[in-house]
């Protein structure tokens, strides 16, 4: 099976596909959000802003994505779910070619922001709760983005 037909399986396995894979982008996100057990009014609030302004998810996108903000993917789904989305970030032709690695450093970024924007009105760095810095620590690792500090000790490294 070439490469393009195994993503596309992988893709299918997950209930996503060729046309709306861009999806696969929000889940850090998501996961982030989830890491207390339920998703804060804050945080799906920024998720959804950050769909809205940077994702461009069609209509076939929004049934996964508000499965994953009304039940929290298993923990099998996540695994397959970010090895697409490492898969995708290397593409360089077809299915995915327009979601760089780059992509992948922001959604990592982004990720952060979630964790800082459930600390509420007083929501900062640190507001961000361990299991949330786990989290985010965790997706930097499976993006092959992680530089050996955490984001809570860097920025308190930079204060």
């Amino acid at each position: 099976m070439a490469d393009e037909d195994r993503l596309l399986k992988q893709l299918e396995d997950l209930g996503i596909n060729k046309d709306n894979y861009r999806v696969l982008a929000l889940l850090p996100l998501v996961l982030v959000a989830w890491a207390d057990g339920k998703v804060q009014p804050a945080e799906l609030g920024r998720i959804l802003e950050i769909a809205r302004r940077r994702v461009f998810l069609p209509a076939s996108a929004m049934e996964v994505f508000e499965g994953w903000l009304a039940n929290k993917p298993s923990d099998d789904y996540v695994k397959k779910s970010l090895a697409a989305l490492v898969e995708l970030g290397r593409r360089k032709r077809g299915v995915g070619a327009d979601l760089s690695a780059r992509d992948l450093r922001k959604l990592s970024e982004l990720s952060f922001d979630i964790a800082v924007c459930a600390g509420g009105l007083w929501g900062d760095v640190f507001s961000v709760t361990a299991d949330e810095e786990q989290i985010v620590d965790e997706l930097a690792q499976v993006l092959n983005i992680d530089d050996g500090q955490s984001w809570k000790e860097m920025l308190e490294d930079l204060g």
